[in-house]
């Protein structure tokens, strides 16, 4: 084969293009500190390249963003419970105090007042937010668990539905014709009017709300009671009279007959007579439909814990109606804390702060203004004999000692309900105290495997940084050697093609 001059030049450029080539590829690794500039300098390179990029990114997300939240979120939680823990014990030890009737009269009020701060502070803790988050509340995030001071409660009203099994019928020891000291003057003037006080039993059902409205939002009747047997069979209730009572009728709210049922709007409680009772305690589901159209501060909100359709009125005036149905397996939020992997960040409200505990809460305190309002009838009444409009007078003085033995009475059977109702509220904090108690073990479990996540989450970071880092950069002290080497060919293809395009034609002659 002929080798021609032409042939050998074109040769040399060409290999001394390569070696120059090789120099700029070493050259922009070593300013890039990367082993290639695009996918075609190496496509293994690159595609690993982008799997190592994407699991370090989705490491990052976890280690610097979903990790630190769902921690943030877990601390909160565990110190409201914390506090929600002290609350409830505050409020055992005074159901331990009232038990035994250690109150006096002096500090009643007190105490009242202490049992209305505590569970103010209760419904404060239950409506904690992290980041702008309520943390109670589920997926409403954006919600308060309880209604907030700075609302405006007036635009709100609920058609509510509440279930209840027969283990909610409860009794209540009442007295009925209690001694009202401001009719002392017509009890003087007709004596026959004077009714000693009653002591009853009365079988209730507690609603969660006071104050429940006349008629429900479609105008109809106030409340409607539906009940079924475990087998799904309505329970006729037909035969029994159903009856709305309210403050101007007080009198008549416990005062009910065998086939009643009493609805007392203020109170929300449901009184049945024993037959009423008797028919009831077998159901299964007691279904109470009711409405509330006034709230106030402090007031759970009905979408947290019952199906219920909310009524609220717009800023135009106009009404959207809002239909809530509560989740059989609740509302978990989940965040993802690794690699198919997710943990629970939420506790929710509703198994917290149930209507159950404010409603004993309030037992205690009308228990307490119920006995604080006997003792005070008794010191006016006392105080009654002393003044000379009722002192002169034999038959104002045998009428007020009338009075005033009855009211004694009526002291001591409100002083066994006392002891009797705070009693029975020590073993139901008890029991709210365990329910915490297990949602703080499990917030700490949840903690725990959230800690050992992070670890693990920082470990699997490390490693395919490590694993990215060798797979795309290079070693500065090799990169130098390479570079070096190729500069080293390149002269030398250099010096090399200058030598042959230095010879002409002459030179072969």
């Amino acid at each position: 084969m002929r080798i021609t001059n032409q042939m050998v030049t074109g040769n040399s450029l060409r290999n001394m293009q390569k070696s120059m080539s090789a120099v700029n590829k070493k050259t922009e690794q070593m300013t890039s500190g990367k082993k290639i500039a695009q996918a075609s300098d190496d496509p293994v390179i690159a595609i690993r390249a982008l799997k190592l990029r994407t699991t370090v990114n989705q490491l990052e997300q976890y280690k610097d963003k979903n990790i630190p939240d769902a921690e943030s979120w877990l601390k909160i939680t565990t110190t409201s419970l914390d506090n929600i823990t002290k609350r409830l014990t505050d409020i055992q030890s005074y159901c331990v105090q009232g038990s035994t009737d250690s109150f006096n009269s002096t500090n009643r009020s007190a105490i009242i007042d202490s049992l209305k701060e505590l569970q103010s502070m209760l419904y404060s803790e239950g409506n904690s937010t992290y980041a702008g988050r309520y943390i109670f509340s589920g997926f409403k995030t954006d919600r308060s668990l309880a209604f907030t001071e700075t609302e405006d409660t007036s635009k709100y009203s609920y058609d509510i539905t509440q279930h209840f099994t027969a283990a909610a019928l409860d009794t209540k020891n009442v007295v009925l014709d209690g001694v009202d000291y401001t009719q002392v003057d017509a009890y003087i003037a007709d004596p026959d009017t004077y009714k000693q006080p009653n002591p009853e039993m009365v079988y209730r059902l507690n609603l969660a709300y006071e104050g429940i409205s006349k008629t429900n939002n479609a105008g109809t009747n106030v409340l409607s009671l539906v009940a079924k047997d475990k087998d799904g069979n309505t329970i006729d209730l037909s035969a029994f009279t159903q009856t709305v009572i309210d403050t101007d009728d007080a009198a008549d709210y416990y005062r009910v007959g065998k086939d009643d049922i009493h609805i007392i709007r203020e109170t929300g409680e449901i009184i049945f007579g024993e037959n009423v009772y008797n028919t009831l305690k077998r159901a299964d589901d007691i279904a109470v439909s009711y409405a509330k159209n006034t709230f106030d501060a402090g007031d759970l909100r009905p979408e947290h814990y019952f199906d219920c359709t909310a009524h609220i009125v717009q800023s135009d005036g106009s009404v959207k109606d809002i239909d809530y149905v509560k989740p059989e397996a609740g509302q978990k939020i989940y965040y993802e804390v690794n690699f198919n992997q997710s943990l629970q960040v939420n506790t929710e409200g509703n198994q917290l702060i149930s209507e159950e505990m404010s409603n004993d809460i309030n037992d205690l305190i009308y228990t307490l203004e119920d006995l604080r309002a006997a003792e005070d009838a008794q010191t006016r009444l006392t105080a009654m004999l002393k003044d000379v409009q009722y002192s002169a007078n034999e038959d104002s003085v045998a009428q007020i000692n009338r009075m005033l033995s009855d009211i004694n009475v009526e002291i001591a059977v409100k002083k066994e309900n006392l002891q009797k109702t705070f009693s029975n509220n020590i073993k139901n904090f008890q029991g709210y105290m365990s329910e915490v108690s297990a949602m703080q073990s499990d917030v700490g479990s949840r903690m725990t495997k959230l800690e050992m996540v992070e670890t693990r989450v920082a470990e699997q970071y490390a490693s395919f940084k490590e694993l990215k880092s060798v797979n795309e950069d290079v070693e500065t002290d090799e990169a130098l050697i390479a570079f070096k080497e190729a500069n080293l060919v390149y002269e030398s293809a250099l010096a090399a093609t200058g030598n042959v395009m230095r010879k002409s034609l002459l030179d072969y002659i």
